[in-house]
Parts: C-alpha cells; structure tokens; sequence
C-alpha cells in the first residue's frame, strides 16, 4: 500500500491511477534534505494550495542534496514508473544558470542520473551553462514538476532510491512539496 505521508508516515491514504496502478508522493517531511534541521537554510512552512501540512522553503544553502526512498512492495509490481520532483520558485536565486542533477534507481541496480535546469523561465545566453536542458513542467494543481527519471517497480522487495543535487553556488527560493512516483 502506498500513500501520502503528511508529516509523519503513519497518516497516509491510498490513492489509485491509471488502471488501478499504484501512484503515489512523498511528503517534502518524509525526503531526506540536507541542512533540513538548520532553519538559517531550510525553513517549514504550510502553503494553502500544498496537500500537505508542511513544505520545505529553501532560505538560502550552497549544499542542495534531497532524497527519497519508496519500497517497490509499496507500488503495482512489474510496472515502469517514473519519479517527478514537484516544486515552486518564489524570489528564486542561484537557479538561472544552474545545472542540476537527478538520479533514480533501484538499490543494487543501475541508477540512473540526468541533469536539468529547475528554473522554468531560463533564457538563452552564450554563458549559461542551463541552455537545452530539460525544464520543468506546470502541473494542473499550479505546482512545477520535473521528471527525475524512471525506474521498474520488479517483482521483488527492493528500495528506489531518487536524489537531487547541486553544490556548486548559493541558492534560494526553492519550495519543495515532495517526489511523486506514478505509472509511465
């Protein structure tokens, strides 16, 4: 059974998609985020149109390293999915010229590892190290989305393991409502 964590795993309702395929997100309070604790980087706050109680606000950090794990028993078995980073940008800085990267894979398989540029409005420039990158996405609930890659769920217990980094420069105005992980 899969869910939505709100604050803690222990509260969560299932959802179902796409022909009964298990779908589901974790919570930004389930992820595991560097400097997460340390409110001179990271702050918790609740956003009226967020389905959960908190979202993590990103103050200002050099180190941006977020990570998730969901067992494939939690999901449809033997089917591919895909994991989606679901975020916003408010008074964003550090992302413009900014490559960030993402990995997804299943523990003791091959991960697999991109990189994309979370800033949605990136304009084209001779120096900007973010041109033709993939971007993210408006979703219809008004959150931004980017595909952090795909994976199959087996027909074993095995952990997927999805990471986002970037330690390259400062960066700010990041809001992250969690990693949803649905059907392809």
């Amino acid at each position: 059974m899969c869910g939505f964590f709100k604050g803690d795993s222990s509260e969560h309702q299932k959802r179902k998609r796409d022909k009964k395929k298990e779908s589901c997100m974790l919570s930004a309070r389930s992820l595991s985020i560097a400097w997460g604790d340390d409110k001179r980087y990271w702050n918790w706050i609740n956003m009226p149109d967020s389905r959960f109680p908190e979202v993590a606000q990103l103050l200002k950090v050099w180190w941006l390293d977020i990570s998730g794990t969901i067992n494939t028993l939690s999901l449809s078995p033997n089917t591919q999915y895909a994991a989606y980073l679901v975020f916003k940008m408010i008074e964003a800085e550090g992302f413009q010229n900014c490559p960030i990267e993402l990995s997804v894979g299943v523990e003791g398989g091959q991960s697999g590892t991109k990189i994309v540029c979370l800033d949605p409005n990136v304009e084209g420039g001779q120096h900007n190290r973010a041109v033709g990158l993939q971007r993210p996405s408006v979703r219809s609930d008004g959150w931004l989305e980017i595909e952090m890659g795909e994976f199959n769920s087996g027909l074993e217990d095995g952990d997927v393991l999805m990471n986002v980094k970037e330690t390259n420069n400062w960066k700010s105005g990041l809001f992250v409502e969690g990693i949803e992980v649905r059907p392809k």
